[in-house]
């Protein structure tokens, strides 16, 4: 792929920062709960919190590989060591800047191609895109799924809860008014 910087596509640019938002404002919420509820198993998901939050940073370093053949390596030595949230975090900005930057210098349109042991595959960058958003969203829904019924009080980490923390990126005004 070129490495030509390109004008991104402003949605693309805050599904980014809003997976890195969100991801950041959860992470934070669990790095003041005891270590049961941390690493109790959530049944039908990718694991524990701790596991969950592994699994979703991999995914995204993940998708930059599929795009870059490379992707953000974390400070820790290994994901079997077991890192703790706080350097998962700081992981998750790692791989959150990386992501920026490749919707500056990859199209949506651009081709990505993989190949295995039998099989090869192209396909779109938006696709990847895309991934990062959903994939996201529904492991985090398991995350505070399992805190709510804890208990966790939780902040908004949906998109209005995003604009509210951001609201000059969507040209937002609440004005209230007296009613009559």
């Amino acid at each position: 792929m070129l490495n030509v910087e390109i004008q991104p596509e402003p949605t693309i640019v805050e599904f980014v920062r809003y997976n890195q938002w969100a991801n950041q404002q959860l992470m934070t919420v669990c790095m003041n709960l005891n270590k049961d509820l941390l690493t109790a198993d959530i049944r039908g998901t990718a694991g524990s919190i701790l596991e969950t939050f592994g699994h979703i940073l991999h995914a995204e370093a993940g998708f930059l590989n599929r795009i870059h053949g490379t992707d953000p390596q974390p400070a820790f030595n290994k994901w079997e060591d077991d890192p703790s949230l706080e350097q998962m975090a700081t992981f998750a900005v790692q791989v959150g800047e990386a992501f920026l930057e490749t919707i500056k210098r990859v199209s949506p349109t651009d081709n990505v191609h993989e190949e295995n042991n039998g099989w090869k595959f192209d396909y779109q960058a938006r696709l990847i895109f895309m991934s990062l958003a959903y994939h996201g969203i529904a492991h985090r829904t398991d995350i505070t799924t399992f805190l709510n019924s804890h208990g966790v009080t939780l902040p908004e980490l949906d998109v209005w809860g995003y604009q509210e923390t951001y609201p000059d990126r969507f040209q937002a005004k609440l004005i209230k008014v007296a009613s009559d």
